[in-house]
């Protein structure tokens, strides 16, 4: 950050100061992607019941729209436009001219519990994107369990350039850096060099990044002028990162640093599962759960498996876990169990070491470059084109591995002739229109007779990725 007497660009960190402040208000908090398109803005504000919002200048007018078409007064709509002299009605600043009150504290347990702190978004097990409740109570545990359990030999200075409105971000950029006493320092977005740079400058000693980050760091010749020695511990989610990064990326690390899987979800507050310092994984495993956290796993009757190294669902309650999705009955029961969440994740343990592996996703989500793509969310956009009669959307593995997956669209085209003229590009273009950039057809839109279904009418994704399958081995190898 810079001030009026310092050199370089006039910037002020906002975002986790506003964060803080509407919890420590009492008020709910909720972050939007900046990509979002009108269309999800919109339904992002609906999901949430959404009443008072703050926008950057850059993402303003589209917010004003958004808000227009979900019926918010203007005035609720204040703009972060930095510590201006000149007054402005729309600024933020407006704000501090309404005087000031204590922070609504407590500290009966109940009341933590039952007291909504954010609401973040997550695809959960199936279907549309939720808004997941995250009381007070889950983001001191999550905390706790993660950053006070082990006593670290060294100061805890981590670099941040993963969006703030993402759960993986929510608790290690707003909570803990405050509570802990860690040096956080934030890059408004990922930039190979810039992340070396500074990694280097300021001798970071943790990460918490994606596996295309991993990628696009060792892709980049950069890595041979920067030194990443400082790096004590790191740490992978949102999606598997292959073994042989893993260790390429930790023989750059500090001796006795690795960079390790973590298994999480937002359901769950973020982590879930992880490697405890200085542990250093080997295998793929994404290590132990953390303390206080009960599992079981389950197998397609819900019946739970007591046995060691076979696969089954993970069920998972505890302080961590959310109580329920807002106003969203439906998701609600299908999610849950009692307390039991079930993640529609696929894992085992193993005997020997008591590691936990997880090993494929009951649900269907498509994982491009670490964000969560849900294909009835594309399947409900393509669907509402005029020409299109059935869509089915399936993740397919991307060239680039930076990229991860891209979601691959099977469409069933109206009968007539306006049906038949229906091409790939119009196809991607009606999407895009719709949809922020990591959601766009760049897995390829294919034009069926049919999509296979069973007799109940659902989809047999699992027909659509042999498909795929076949598809891919006649393309030519280079």
């Amino acid at each position: 950050m810079s001030g009026p007497n310092l050199p370089g660009p006039r910037l002020t960190l906002y975002y986790s100061c506003f964060f803080l402040a509407v919890v420590s208000a009492g008020l709910v908090w909720t972050g939007t992607n900046p990509g979002y398109t009108n269309h999800e803005l919109q339904q992002h504000l609906r999901a949430t019941k959404a009443k008072f919002i703050i926008s950057e200048p850059d993402l303003y007018d589209a917010m004003l729209v958004a808000t227009k078409s979900c019926n918010i007064p203007e005035e609720n709509l204040l703009e972060f436009d930095g510590l201006s002299e000149k007054f402005s009605p729309k600024s933020w600043n407006i704000l501090l001219q309404h005087g000031e009150q204590d922070w609504v504290r407590f500290d009966d347990k109940s009341i933590a519990q039952s007291t909504p702190a954010c609401l973040l978004f997550s695809s959960g097990t199936t279907g549309l994107p939720k808004a997941a409740q995250l009381s007070h109570y889950n983001l001191v545990v999550q905390h706790t369990l993660l950053q006070e359990q082990v006593d670290k030999p060294y100061r805890v200075k981590r670099i941040l350039c993963r969006p703030f409105f993402h759960a993986a971000m929510v608790p290690i950029g707003h909570v803990t850096p405050l509570r802990a006493g860690h040096i956080s320092y934030v890059m408004r977005r990922f930039q190979v060099e810039d992340f070396l740079r500074y990694t280097e400058k300021y001798e970071v000693t943790e990460l918490f990044v994606v596996p295309p980050i991993v990628v696009s760091i060792l892709q980049s010749p950069l890595v041979k002028t920067y030194s990443l020695r400082s790096l004590r511990s790191g740490m992978t989610g949102g999606a598997k990162l292959d073994l042989l990064s893993q260790k390429k990326f930790s023989a750059l690390m500090h001796p006795d640093g690795a960079i390790n899987p973590c298994y999480g979800m937002t359901e769950i507050s973020c982590i879930g599962a992880c490697y405890p310092w200085p542990e250093k994984d080997s295998d793929g495993s994404v290590g132990y759960f953390l303390p206080n956290l009960e599992i079981k796993l389950v197998d397609d009757n819900n019946r739970e498996i007591r046995a060691y190294n076979t696969p089954g669902e993970i069920w998972i309650r505890g302080p961590t876990v959310i109580k329920a999705y807002l106003a969203n009955s439906e998701a609600n029961v299908l999610s849950f169990s009692g307390d039991w969440f079930h993640t529609g994740d696929i894992a085992y343990c193993d005997s020997r070491t008591k590691k936990w592996y997880i090993v494929d996703r009951k649900k269907e989500l498509i994982k491009v470059r670490g964000f969560q793509v849900a294909p009835p969310e594309l399947e409900a956009v393509l669907m509402s084109h005029p020409l299109i009669s059935d869509a089915g959307v399936i993740g397919v593995p991307a060239f680039d591995a930076v990229d991860g997956e891209l979601p691959r669209a099977y469409i069933v085209p109206k009968t007539g002739i306006e049906g038949d003229r229906l091409s790939e590009d119009q196809v991607k273009r009606f999407v895009a229109e719709r949809l922020a950039k990591y959601k766009q057809l760049n897995g390829g839109v294919v034009i069926v007779e049919a999509l296979p279904k069973t007799a109940s009418g659902k989809y047999l994704k699992r027909h659509l990725r042999d498909l795929w399958k076949r598809e891919a081995n006649t393309i030519p190898k280079l």
